[in-house]
């Protein structure tokens, strides 16, 4: 079965459930088997985490998966926090593992931050990350990633989103060969609304406005965090800070995979015989 036919097969098995709090209106998924609690935001880019089913499917065999749609009028990360915060409790949810990549990173660490005591362990991948001690080059990339934000929405006053999704579909079809597993990028890519880009835009500026950690932030999670680590670049961060994250937390497991955010949606065999390997460990105080 290709590639873009396993997915649509997916998402029509595991439906998207509504939840509402206040005037926020989100969708989420909830499904798979065991006591353990993932929640997976992998969005980055144009991808969103049902992209991902590759990673979500083999972790759902041993696991309940949970992922999210942010609702589109949130207007910060702190409140996004209190929403899922909310349906955790509506869901009766008391505890969680967190794997957040891109943007969904920085939402793992807000959350680990202002609700400790429902993470017990946080896997990373390619995220932001802002640090009362960054060092002078993290210090730049914050400034960077501030600068393609400002950027972004200048450009977008005078170039349509549609043809910036062409040149992103033309760096996908170099980083992926096989032209029959091109259907899935391309069904994300003209599903991905101006509307989502402004909200990711929004949330990336209001982590680095709202949050600067520092260690002893994270104590309780002990040595219970995963980073992965790789060749992928992403504008926001990502690979650039992995010094600046391995500095935040107390002595965090790094693993390395070959893999880009384009593969992962592909093939993501690597990432989860490490993912399991951690999650199956005994915690560490």
């Amino acid at each position: 079965m290709k590639v873009f036919e396993s997915f649509l097969k997916f998402i029509k098995t595991y439906k998207s459930l509504p939840f509402t709090y206040l005037n926020y209106e989100m969708t989420y998924r909830l499904f798979g088997e065991g006591e353990r609690v993932i929640l997976i935001l992998m969005g980055s880019s144009m991808f969103p985490t049902e992209s991902y089913f590759k990673i979500i499917s083999p972790l759902a065999k041993k696991n309940r998966i949970l992922t999210l749609d942010y609702p589109h009028n949130i207007k910060n990360i702190k409140e996004l926090t209190r929403i899922v915060d909310k349906l955790l409790d509506s869901l009766g949810i008391h505890q969680i593992t967190i794997f957040g990549a891109s943007h969904g990173g920085s939402f793992a660490q807000a959350f680990a931050y202002e609700y400790p005591h429902k993470v017990d362990r946080l896997i990373l991948y390619n995220t932001l990350t802002k640090t009362t001690h960054m060092n002078e080059a993290s210090k730049q990339v914050i400034q960077d990633v501030l600068a393609v934000v400002k950027e972004l929405e200048e450009l977008r006053k005078v170039m349509p989103l549609d043809s910036v999704k062409g040149v992103f579909l033309e760096q996908v079809e170099t980083a992926i060969k096989d032209e029959s597993e091109i259907d899935l990028f391309e069904y994300m890519i003209a599903n991905y609304s101006e509307e989502d880009e402004k909200l990711q835009m929004r949330l990336i500026k209001s982590f680095i406005d709202t949050y600067s950690f520092k260690p002893e932030d994270f104590r309780h999670l002990g040595q219970n965090v995963l980073i992965f680590y790789g060749h992928d670049n992403d504008p926001f961060g990502g690979a650039e800070l992995i010094e600046t994250l391995v500095e935040l937390f107390d002595h965090p497991k790094l693993e390395f995979i070959e893999s880009d955010r384009f593969s992962l949606m592909i093939n993501a065999d690597e990432l989860i015989e490490k993912f399991e390997d951690f999650i199956n460990e005994k915690p560490l105080s």
